[in-house]
């Protein structure tokens, strides 16, 4: 099974253990997200959306030197025109309209799936995917956010954009709303049929507030000290090291 697979099963059955208890709410509070299903209608005034809830986001990682460039992708959406042009009830008609998902509610913690499998319709075979993509150890994800997006396209909208006044409205985000730390990394060792994870995690528990806090490497029942100087060449991808692919799986975020 896959890691993200056993991640949204495990929650799911301890969300059924828990509920009707005290801390039933538990998982939503801290691990709950939402994305916005957009619909802008281009030829007329019109917007719709559909809230969708979530405990994982699913990044590709093909052809992608690093998560902005993932994340980019997952919000960049499309145009459906001509034949495919969307029919607005309100207008009536079929106009120019914008498709995307973009996070309208992040999550207290957050976990990002990096899809290293796919299927392979030539050879009809799971096989996985070793390309090289980076990850921060801090990451911003305002510019990947329904706040974020709606900001960008009204500064675009300015006819001078160094005019434009980076103002938070009513109701919006603070900064510090969508800035994360790397906590966490699951990495595959191995093949698509076949291999091994392994958890690099960061201590939380000590009260030391700096940027020098231990990290484990969690192999089976063996656990030691991890450098986090090795992040690059242990998690990123794109090598061989022993004849097994190691990649990671799932980055986590607080």
């Amino acid at each position: 099974m896959d890691a993200d697979e056993f991640f949204l099963l495990f929650m799911d059955r301890l969300e059924n253990q828990i509920r009707g208890s005290k801390q039933e709410k538990f998982i939503k509070q801290h691990f709950g997200g939402v994305l916005s299903n957009e619909l802008i209608c281009k030829g007329c005034p019109h917007y719709s959306e559909r809230e969708e809830p979530f405990l994982a986001v699913s990044l590709q990682v093909k052809n992608k030197k690093n998560i902005y460039q993932s994340l980019s992708a997952f919000v960049e959406g499309e145009m459906l025109e001509g034949d495919n042009a969307y029919f607005c009830a309100q207008c009536d008609k079929k106009v120019n309209t914008l498709r995307r998902v973009c996070l309208k509610k992040l999550p207290n913690h957050l976990m990002l799936v990096l899809k290293r499998f796919e299927f392979d319709y030539d050879t009809m075979a799971k096989v996985k995917v070793n390309d090289y993509c980076e990850f921060p150890t801090k990451l911003d994800l305002e510019p990947f956010t329904q706040q974020g997006l709606r900001k960008a396209e009204k500064a675009k909208e300015q006819e001078n954009e160094e005019a434009f006044q980076d103002t938070y409205e009513e109701g919006d985000y603070p900064k510090s709303y969508f800035e994360y730390k790397l906590t966490g990394i699951v990495v595959h060792v191995g093949f698509a049929d076949s291999g091994h994870y392994i958890s690099l995690i960061q201590d939380q528990e000590t009260k030391d507030e700096s940027e020098d806090k231990k990290w484990y490497e969690f192999n089976d029942t063996d656990v030691r000290y991890f450098d986090p100087k090795d992040i690059p060449s242990e998690t990123f991808g794109g090598q061989e090291k022993f004849s097994f692919e190691i990649n990671t799986i799932i980055n986590i975020f607080l």
